[in-house]
């Protein structure tokens, strides 16, 4: 039995490489075909021999948000033989198993793979330096390569600046566009394209021909983070045993909990230390913030944390100060989630005063150069209102951090006194006899 894919030309040296490539990186705008060509070929690399194929992105808390479902079509579409589909794997009779995983606070299963032969990066914009000096020594096996499939966020994606930025003789990179595959496009995205191409260039810019995001084109903290590092606020910022340290908690409920770790030194906001993951209870973010060598003026939390949880009955507030933090605040609602008013008026206003320690708070720095603002698909415009995603837990701890130090008010009372004279003293005393 013989099955055919057609595949676009951009993407030749995948299946007929012109020399063993340890790294392919297609990046590129919508509707490239980036993931459904990549997913076909793999399909059919798997077909033709036993393959062990591991399928994986910076956070995956379920099978959903995986790249099954699109295998599962093309194997589908293409009538591969021998592939057997389940809920949650994907094997051929041959041998050939596609294992999907979530890279973010999965680093021990992820070293613990063996025998990969193919390792598929979808969405590899979103994906922490951190995962991928992780990643890329796990996949050892003799022969063995990556392909990296992502539309850029910003300037320094850790992928960017990883793998496809600089490549070297054993890396390919290839830009990929919609009109390189035109004759596979509905007139539907075609005309939505080009609307855009003519209303608003520079966002078309990032979202059809992949570049990386502007404040234009909805990047909320890219000019600020540029003014930082010109200005040599991103570098080594070490822990000041003579100012006091506070943490602010972004709690996430079914997805990462994130945790800014900052000091206010005179009139600079110093942040030394960040910490995120998912899948943890409680008590895994009260460790972290016990192992750290230091002791805390504050702990911040979101305004949900009164909340109380079904299973406990307790308040996330109760459960710190339970814990021994009896110094926890919790801070008043913010519109972060849902608006910009926190962002231009606590965020973009005090950035200027914010310190980063360019190794310790590599993922925050990441995830705030990628946080934008969502698209709105029926009207074709930014909404007034951060996407959330990936780096939207980052993004709410920083501002959390912000909006904490703004109300770090120190309480002065002035008692003044005003004399007066007890009434079962007044008039003329008496010695009572």
């Amino acid at each position: 039995m013989e099955a055919q894919i057609d595949i676009p030309d951009a993407f030749i040296e995948l299946v007929q490489p012109s020399r063993p490539w340890r790294h392919y990186c297609y990046h590129g705008g919508r509707s490239s075909t980036k993931s459904t060509t990549v997913g076909s070929v793999l399909g059919a690399f798997g077909t033709n021999a036993k393959k062990r194929i591991l399928c994986c992105r910076e956070v995956q808390n379920s099978i959903a948000e995986s790249v099954h479902k699109l295998l599962a079509d093309q194997i589908i579409k293409y009538k591969l033989p021998g592939w057997e589909i389940a809920r949650e794997t994907i094997r051929n009779r041959n041998g050939s198993e596609f294992i999907f995983k979530g890279l973010r606070g999965n680093a021990q299963s992820i070293k613990s793979l063996e025998g990969i032969d193919i390792c598929w990066v979808e969405e590899a914009q979103t994906v922490s330096t951190e995962s991928i000096d992780i990643l890329i020594p796990t996949i050892r096996k003799q022969g063995s390569f990556f392909i990296w499939t992502f539309n850029r966020l910003a300037e320094n994606d850790p992928v960017w600046e990883r793998v496809a930025g600089h490549p070297d003789e054993r890396t390919y990179v290839r830009q990929v566009n919609s009109d390189e595959v035109e004759a596979l496009l509905s007139p539907e995205i075609i005309a939505e394209r080009e609307k855009m191409r003519k209303d608003n260039p520079e966002l078309f810019a990032h979202v059809w021909l992949g570049q990386p995001l502007t404040v234009t084109t909805g990047s909320i903290y890219g000019k600020q983070l540029a003014q930082a590092r010109e200005e040599g606020r991103i570098g080594k910022v070490p822990y000041d045993g003579s100012a006091p340290v506070y943490a602010a908690l972004d709690l996430g409920v079914g997805d990462s909990t994130a945790i800014c770790f900052f000091q206010t030194v005179g009139q600079e906001i110093h942040f030394i230390d960040y910490y995120e993951s998912a899948g943890e209870d409680l008590a895994h973010y009260i460790s972290v913030l016990a192992n750290k060598p230091w002791e805390y003026r504050q702990i911040f939390l979101p305004h949900d944390a009164r909340a109380r949880e079904l299973q406990t009955g307790k308040t996330r507030e109760e459960f710190f100060r339970d814990h021994g933090y009896a110094n926890v605040t919790i801070l008043r609602p913010s519109s972060h989630a849902f608006g910009q008013d926190d962002i231009n008026m606590v965020a973009r206003p005090k950035f200027s005063r914010c310190w980063f320690d360019q190794e310790k708070c590599a993922r925050l720095l990441e995830c705030l150069a990628a946080y934008h603002y969502e698209y709105d698909e029926k009207n074709k415009l930014l909404k007034d209102r951060p996407k959330h995603d990936w780096s939207s837990h980052a993004a709410d701890a920083f501002i959390y951090s912000l909006i904490a130090e703004t109300e770090q008010v120190e309480v002065t009372t002035n008692i003044k006194f005003k004399t007066f004279t007890p009434k079962a003293f007044s008039g003329e005393q008496t010695t009572g006899f």
